[in-house]
């Protein structure tokens, strides 16, 4: 199964917070002891992260940054990528299954 076919949606444990006007994502309660201090997130990361509120295919969140940001198709696969790897590394995102019914 390819990054394409899987769903994901955000872990639980990180809030999404804007501090100075910039859109931060910051550990709480058991994952403090794991990931110290906050991350950055630039727009294209902060919608991302949103949108990963409920589980969403690659797919589905290329076609989103394409309709929010008009950009091309392979800069959207590209950042989405690159997001998602990120956000795995950290354990940040979790894979689901999820059907639609």
């Amino acid at each position: 199964m390819s990054i394409e076919d899987k769903y994901y949606q955000v872990s639980e444990g990180y809030l999404h917070r804007k501090v100075a006007n910039n859109d931060v994502l910051i550990s709480v309660g058991a994952n403090i002891a794991n990931f110290n201090g906050y991350i950055t997130l630039n727009s294209t990361a902060s919608f991302l992260w949103d949108v990963m509120s409920t589980p969403q295919s690659a797919r589905q969140l290329v076609q989103a940054l394409i309709e929010e940001f008009d950009v091309s198709e392979e800069t959207a696969q590209q950042d989405v990528e690159a997001f998602l790897q990120m956000l795995q590394k950290e354990s940040m995102i979790t894979e689901c299954s999820y059907e639609i019914s």
